[in-house]
């Protein structure tokens, strides 16, 4: 069982950090497009770590890709912003993402992801609520639950 939870959390701290190293891209996509289902049945079969790792990075890639210039830009600032540990400047963007594209589950995320980052897990699970309204099967939105809920000792249903 310790070795099960050293394993999930070492592989979402491996998720986690490549969500902040990776910038954000201006492509014409979201977690609408439909090259998603492919992937994620493809993940859901995959043996070979190798290529579950690149299904992975393809799955985010295709995440963080939305159609507004404007959020793109604010997303990809808002990144750099968080992973320099600027978080108010963070949140703004992060915020800005959101009510320009509140639709765009990648902004909801981010931002959830910033929260946790400052220790305010109720707001971090509201933003996760919203990411997965919007995109269900979010392992980074699902993984930051789980570890919110590792943070906070609850270990139940």
């Amino acid at each position: 069982m310790i070795n099960a939870t050293a394993r999930l959390i070492s592989l979402t701290l491996l998720m986690f950090a490549c969500m902040l190293a990776a910038p954000a891209l201006q492509a014409r996509a979201d977690q609408n497009d439909p090259r998603l289902n492919d992937l994620f049945a493809e993940l859901k079969t995959q043996a070979n770590q190798e290529r579950a790792d690149a299904i992975t990075g393809e799955i985010w890639s295709i995440w963080r890709e939305i159609d507004d210039p404007a959020s793109a830009d604010a997303l990809e600032k808002g990144v750099r912003a968080m992973s320099s540990r600027q978080y108010r400047t963070a949140y703004q963007y992060f915020t800005e993402v959101i009510e320009r594209s509140p639709d765009f589950a990648e902004g909801w995320n981010k931002r959830a992801t910033l929260l946790y980052l400052v220790d305010s897990y109720d707001e971090s699970i509201q933003d996760i609520k919203e990411t997965l309204r919007r995109e269900p099967r979010h392992f980074g939105a699902l993984s930051g639950l789980g570890l919110i809920f590792l943070k906070q000792h609850q270990f139940g249903p």
